[in-house]
C-alpha cells in the first residue's frame, strides 16, 4: 500500500479477518431467523438450529481467527451443547421471565436432535469461517509486493 505506514498495514492485516467474519456472523444469523420464521416446520426449525450454531462457531473465530478449526469446533460445540443442557434445569425458564428478550434464546424445552444439528451448524460454521481467514490471508499476501 504505497503512502501507509507499516503500523497502518499490520492493523489492517490484523483487523481484516475478523471483520469478514463478523459480516459472516451478521449474514449466518439472518439468514437463520429467516429461516426459522418463513420456511414449514420441520425444514425451518432444523436450519435454524444449524445457522445457530454456525453462527457461535463464527464468533469464536472472531475472538480468535487463529484458532485451529478443530479446536474452535470443539469451542463452538461446548458453547451450543452448554446452552442445550441448561435447558434441563429450571434456569431458562427464569431468565427468559425475568428478560422475556432471552426467551427465544433460553426456550426451556430440551432437545437431543437439537445436539446433532448443532454439530452439523458448528462444522459448517467452522468450514466457512476457516475458508474465509484463509481467502483474507491469502489475498492480503498477494497484495504485499515489494517494489523496491
Amino acid at each position: 500500500m504505497p503512502g501507509s505506514s507499516p503500523a497502518s498495514t499490520t492493523l489492517a492485516r490484523a483487523l481484516a479477518p475478523r471483520f469478514v467474519l463478523l459480516l459472516l456472523a451478521v449474514v449466518v444469523a439472518r439468514v437463520g431467523r429467516l429461516a426459522e420464521h418463513r420456511l414449514p416446520d420441520p425444514v425451518g426449525d432444523a436450519l435454524g438450529d444449524v445457522l445457530a450454531a454456525a453462527l457461535v462457531a463464527v464468533l469464536v473465530l472472531v475472538v480468535r481467527p487463529g484458532m485451529r478449526p478443530l479446536t474452535a469446533g470443539l469451542t463452538g460445540f461446548a458453547l451450543c451443547a452448554a446452552v442445550e443442557l441448561l435447558r434441563l434445569t429450571p434456569l431458562p425458564g427464569a431468565l427468559a421471565e425475568r428478560w422475556p428478550a432471552l426467551a427465544p434464546v433460553l426456550d426451556p424445552a430440551f432437545s437431543a436432535t437439537v445436539l446433532l444439528w448443532s454439530a452439523v451448524g458448528v462444522a459448517v460454521g467452522v468450514a466457512a469461517g476457516v475458508a474465509l481467514v484463509r481467502a483474507v490471508a491469502r489475498r492480503g499476501r498477494a497484495g504485499t509486493i515489494n517494489h523496491t
